[in-house]
């Protein structure tokens, strides 16, 4: 997830006079200096840079937060360093609901704002400086559409929209919050024409898992460059840079931020309402590709842990907790298509749109685990068979039977191109019953390496092994609904998994997680936390169906292996 911005570069006709400004003025700290640019360190988490050229500049909109404690002490300062701009009232400092805030501008009219909440949690992070900058919270960023711009972070960046309007919104991730604004607006207090600057953005995020989501999500021709240096991709006009910082994700719930849904209270019951987003869910995000699916699966996989598990409160405390969460980041897909009859002769519809998936192995299997938790629901609520439904879990199949990351296994570039009548999966038996494929996923959890990058590409280790958890749920549950023959059919795609999962670097060896003896996939300190990661609900899910397969007396070691993979969750 995005928890601030990391950093921030804008335009200036003058290094000398931004030099004069943000440190002889502001006393930022410089980091770096040339001829062409200069870079500040205001705070630790951040960077504001700019870049000489020789060009007109349209002045953009930032905005510190800073203590409340200190505000009226920080004005006083400033109004000696700076003339603070009015509003029509003849004002300097604004007072509203939750704060207050000053105005003025650097010698390149950017338009600056200290602003500062009295709910924000102060001693959480250390105020710096003369002004004791905490954070950049705001960037303005002016779109001709606003409301599609707006929409497409949420559902690319997976940034909250708040105060949302036709020519105005907060997108936040975090502490960061991006102005989204009509080009048609002006900014207060001054009637500015809100023109879109020349800027960089960079972002901190919390894990390259997060940034795996949003590369799945880009438009390759949005994207500039993928190194280690993090993702660097245009949005509306901008530049945006993300990379992995060691910010705290739940940073925003730490500073007690409205934007935090940490402290929301959840209604704990898991209803039959689950099943039906999640079927929507489901589909609509499967309309936009087969990643997308997941946060319909986890509903869906939420619904049937509670109805087929006798589970503690605190587990369906942190099913539904993590359901709103993972919703929140994209309310769209949970917005009912407009009523049609059930059309029971689409089944079939989708069961041809699985053959692709069991004949070959692709995205490790999510063309079949996600498209069997839809079956599984349909099959309950077959008055959702419906041409809506049904068009965006066929797109999700379609879409999730082509690879998208042809390196996925250790060592090998391409694992599409093997020739898979030369590979022999001796050491991985066929599976004669449920139980073999049970014990055969949950016995691949003995080693359990991070993700992580080796030789400059990064690979799922953990991932891996949860989908192959997920795959081999999947299989089962579809001979289960009547289908065994398909399920036989995909059930060599399974094993040809185990065996690619088990390519790893001899040197990782170890470096293999631990779990606690006697340690629980219903334990509460689990269940307390908030996830990105949809897996953090379907794998456990997944989990404790194949546990019910296994041989009594191996139960309590292999969840104790699951609970390896849950404690790498984030």
């Amino acid at each position: 997830m995005i928890t601030h911005f990391a950093g921030l570069k804008l335009k200036t006709v003058s290094i000398q006079g931004v030099k004069q400004f943000y440190h002889g003025l502001l006393h930022f700290p410089v980091a770096s200096e040339s001829e062409v640019e200069i870079v500040f360190q205001p705070t630790p988490d951040f960077t504001l840079a700019f870049e000489e050229a020789y060009e007109s500049i349209a002045p953009a909109h930032i905005a510190f937060e800073v203590p409340y404690s200190q505000f009226e002490f920080m004005v006083q300062k400033l109004a000696e360093q700076v003339p603070l701009l009015k509003w029509p009232d003849g004002e300097v400092v604004e007072r509203f609901d939750s704060g207050v805030n000053v105005y003025f501008k650097d010698g390149d009219g950017n338009l600056l704002e200290f602003i500062a909440h009295e709910d924000l949690k102060e001693g959480v992070l250390a105020p710096n400086g003369t002004y004791g900058i905490l954070y950049l919270r705001e960037v303005g960023l002016p779109v001709e559409d606003p409301v599609a711009a707006r929409l497409w972070m949420k559902r690319t960046l997976g940034l909250t929209i708040a105060k949302e309007s036709e020519q105005f919104a907060f997108a936040i991730g975090g502490t960061a919050h991006a102005v989204v604004v009509s080009t048609k607006r002006k900014w207060i207090p001054i009637a500015m024409n809100a023109l879109a600057p020349s800027l960089e953005i960079t972002y901190g995020v919390t894990d390259e898992r997060f940034l795996d989501r949003v590369r799945s999500t880009l438009d390759r021709r949005m994207m500039v460059s993928d190194n280690e240096d993090g993702l660097h991709f245009r949005m509306y006009g901008y530049s945006i840079r993300m990379k992995i910082t060691s910010l705290p994700k739940d940073i925003a719930a730490r500073l007690n931020l409205p934007s935090a849904i940490e402290g929301k209270e959840v209604n704990s019951v898991i209803s039959d309402r689950y099943l039906e987003d999640g079927l929507t869910a489901l589909s609509r995000g499967g309309e936009v590709g087969w990643f997308e699916g997941h946060v319909g699966g986890a509903y869906l996989a939420a619904y049937y842990m509670q109805k087929e598990f006798d589970l503690p409160q605190d587990v369906l405390q942190g099913l539904a907790a993590n359901c709103l969460h993972l919703r929140i980041q994209h309310e769209d897909w949970f917005e009912p298509y407009p009523p049609e009859p059930a059309q029971p002769e689409l089944m079939n519809q989708l069961i041809e749109g699985l053959l692709p998936n069991l004949t070959n192995l692709s995205t490790s299997g999510h063309g079949v685990t996600l498209a069997v938790l839809g079956l599984k629901a349909l099959r309950d609520r077959p008055d959702f068979l419906t041409p809506s439904i049904v068009r965006g879990i066929l797109k999700l199949m379609e879409d999730a039977a082509v690879e998208h990351k042809l390196a996925r296994y250790y060592g090998i570039e391409d694992y599409t191109q093997l020739d898979l009548a030369e590979i022999s999966l001796s050491e991985i038996p066929p599976y004669r019953n449920a139980s073999d494929l049970a014990s055969r996923a949950l016995s691949e959890l003995e080693l359990v390496l991070p993700d992580q990058h080796v030789d400059g590409k990064y690979y799922f280790f953990a991932g891996e092994l949860e989908h192959g958890i997920t795959h081999a749920h999947a299989l089962i549950e579809l001979e289960r609904l009547g289908y065994g023959q398909l399920a036989k059919l995909g059930q060599s795609n399974h094993r040809l998994q185990m065996k690619l999962n088990r390519l790893k670097p001899q040197l990782l060896s170890n470096q293999g997680v631990d779990a606690a003896e006697g340690a629980s996939i219903t334990d509460s300190a689990y269940w307390s936390k908030r996830y990105e990661d949809p897996h953090a609900i379907k794998v456990p899910y997944a989990a404790l169906a194949l546990l019910q397969y296994v041989p009594p007396e191996q139960r309590e070691d292999m969840e104790r292996n699951v609970c390896k993979l849950l404690s790498l969750m984030k």
